[in-house]
């Protein structure tokens, strides 16, 4: 047993000291000494932490000890903004002035979210050329003005988010900067965050930003010092990022996109007007309509291909599927701008120059990848957006094994990497599958319950003789009234989880009605509103109902009455036909094994505890879950699900 751990978390140590009505968790201690062990034996460590248990401060409290104690770098990686802001805003201020120690961390973002005053000024000077209407003039009129009461001159201190493309004439960029050469390098907002990275014990960052370190290592670049020691924390999130980083994705209106920037002659906008670079103008307008085809060309494939009407994705085995007439256009336009940068005389045009050619032959060559299928153990797939008013198109690849990637480039580290979530394990507490799927095959597990009473808190409804949820119409009818009959049992106060917007759009049309009648504020994702104005009009109003997809299932943090109810309308089953999941599917066929056991089942399962994770959130809170899904009493699977989550009161309905 660790002394240290043990007096801290003491009933009458510096933290009971600290917090009014502090409660001794046993399992909080436990995780945190599991995890003091693992630092100090450079070993890998994978805790699942029921909710309750406080696992930030179990984590923080030896990584502090380590990052302090060796004079060492500690990085905590989240997968959400909102526990990123809980961990540095509120955690370690507290642990800090409980343990009287300056644990000297910082929140790390992502160099394109920091104002570029070099930038910011050139494009003042040159805004006629770069802006292409009142609206553009509008948004830096206003950036300009932010810049200068900001403190840390990033955008999370703007009040709304700038236009993107207003935005990226302006961020800071690796390829445009001029270091000390620059004449605000004393007041850069990002040489400022540099230094306190530099002199910071423990970093906070998130997944996205981890992996796209990860990519710049093997360029010899890094965006924060060497670690020594690693924590995931929403670590089920890990395989899910590190695919979109270590895949590619190619869209029509990205492509377009960056050849405004350069040049648009309708618009008579772009940088390359400011440097009168007539030649590359051209080259612009050529790629451009090279553009335009390729993608027309993908869009007609993709119609000609597609199987399912309201399929927006569509696998590619073949490779060069349609002609690649995009990339030599591509070619020419960096080779043009190229002759531009030797002729240039203005060193902050030239990096400019410099930046636009990296991003035009990252471009073509990733155009190039894609269609000649050039990875191996790869997945290729087009997607095209079925909304009407945006045509998106795009071209992708992902790995189909993230684990192996993972395993060689990150759990080979002889280093301690800490992985912890409240959900990571399936079938009864086991961890292969994880395990398994990000590569921390030499792990050391660790199963910790919830400290809450969950057999006095949760009621769980299960409705039986329900409709096979293939049968979409019957389903969403006899959804509709079961939800009814949910929701008068807490007067709203609920979160209506779907697997996919089709489903959940029919049964909210079923139930609009019955909504306005009850006088119920409903909400609806994909209808005009954020996230987080979804949720702040659901905290505000008492016995609000929330209808919700993917991002509602997990992450979300609300206590007290406002959450009183979880209705899950059907077993989280991903869509299988989706590219990348089938990919992975045929993997493990092609292996010998059984995909529904070994990814669809385990999948669907993690997400399931995701689920049931929102209701109860405090000691307080009390609640029903209820599963229209009658496939949880009536298949032989159903056991994996009602095995994952803790004991509470079951009702079958």
């Amino acid at each position: 047993m660790n002394n240290l751990i043990h007096e801290i978390f003491d009933k009458n140590g510096p933290v009971a000291n600290a917090m009014p009505g502090y409660e001794v968790r046993h399992e909080q201690i436990e995780m945190a000494e599991a995890i003091e062990s693992a630092i100090s034996h450079s070993e890998q460590l994978i805790v699942e932490a029921g909710t309750g248990i406080g696992k930030s401060f179990a984590y923080l409290v030896p990584l502090a000890e380590f990052a302090l104690g060796n004079e060492s770098l500690g990085i905590i990686s989240t997968n959400t903004i909102s526990l990123q802001e809980q961990i540095i805003n509120k955690d370690i201020p507290f642990l800090e002035k409980a343990l009287d120690k300056d644990f000297k961390a910082v929140l790390v973002k992502g160099r394109n979210n920091y104002l570029c005053l070099r930038r910011l000024h050139r494009s003042e000077f040159q805004q006629k050329d770069l802006f292409s209407d009142q609206y553009e003039l509008t948004e830096f009129t206003k950036i300009f003005a932010w810049s200068y009461k900001t403190q840390d001159g990033t955008l999370y201190d703007l009040e709304e988010e700038p236009d993107s493309k207003v935005w990226s004439m302006v961020a800071a960029d690796s390829e445009t900067c001029l270091g000390k050469h620059c004449q605000y390098y004393k007041k850069c907002f990002f040489q400022k965050a540099r230094e306190r990275i530099n002199d910071a014990r423990i970093l906070v960052i998130n997944h996205h930003l981890f992996f796209s370190n990860q990519a710049l290592l093997k360029e010899d670049k890094s965006m924060f010092p060497e670690w020594g020691c690693l924590v995931f924390d929403e670590a089920h999130s890990i395989e899910g990022v590190a695919t979109e980083h270590l895949g590619l994705s190619i869209t029509n209106t990205g492509a377009r996109y960056l050849l405004d920037l350069l040049f648009n002659l309708k618009k008579q906008k772009g940088f390359l007007l400011t440097i009168g670079d007539q030649d590359s103008m051209e080259c612009v307008e050529q790629a451009r309509r090279r553009l335009d085809a390729f993608f027309k060309d993908i869009k007609e494939y993709f119609d000609a291909n597609v199987k399912k009407e309201d399929s927006d994705t569509l696998r590619i085995r073949e490779k060069n599927f349609v002609e690649n007439n995009l990339s030599l256009p591509l070619h020419d336009l960096a080779e043009s701008l190229l002759v531009a940068k030797k002729n240039i005389k203005d060193k902050e045009d030239e990096v400019e120059i410099a930046s636009f050619i990296r991003k035009v032959s990252a471009l073509k060559d990733s155009v190039q990848l894609i269609l000649s299928q050039a990875m191996e153990n790869h997945v290729y797939w087009l997607e095209c957006s079925r909304n009407k008013k945006i045509s998106r198109v795009s071209i992708n690849t992902a790995p189909v094994n993230i684990g192996e990637i993972l395993q060689e480039e990150l759990f080979n580290e002889e280093k301690p990497i800490i992985l912890t979530s409240a959900t990571l394990s399936v079938d009864n507490g086991s961890f292969k599958y994880f395990k398994d799927r990000v590569g921390a095959r030499k792990a050391i597990e660790l199963k910790l319950g919830s400290p809450f009473d969950y057999i006095n808190q949760v009621r769980m409804y299960i409705a039986k003789d329900m409709p096979n949820p293939d049968n979409v119409t019957d389903y969403a009818i006899k959804a509709a009234d079961r939800i009814k009959r949910y929701l008068e049992i807490t007067n709203g106060s609920a979160f209506v989880l779907f697997t996919s917007y089709s489903l959940m759009n029919i049964v909210y049309e079923e139930l609009e009605g019955y909504l306005n009648e009850k006088g119920f504020n409903f909400l609806r994702q994909g209808n005009g509103l954020t996230r987080n104005k979804m949720l702040a009009s659901f905290k505000k109003e008492s016995g609000s109902v929330l209808f919700g997809v993917d991002t509602f299932w997990q992450g979300i943090d609300i206590q007290g009455k406002a959450l009183s109810n979880i209705i899950i309308t059907k077993l989280p089953f991903a869509v299988p036909d989706h590219p990348v999941i089938e990919a992975r599917i045929e993997d493990i066929q092609k292996k010998g094994g059984d995909a529904f056991l070994e990814y669809n089942l385990p999948e669907a399962v993690l997400k399931f505890k995701q689920g049931f994770g929102r209701l109860i959130r405090s000691k307080k809170d009390t609640g029903i879950i209820a599963i229209l899904d009658s496939r949880i009493i009536n298949k032989f699977y159903g056991r994996a699900f009602l095995n994952s989550i803790p004991k509470c009161e079951i009702i079958i309905d």
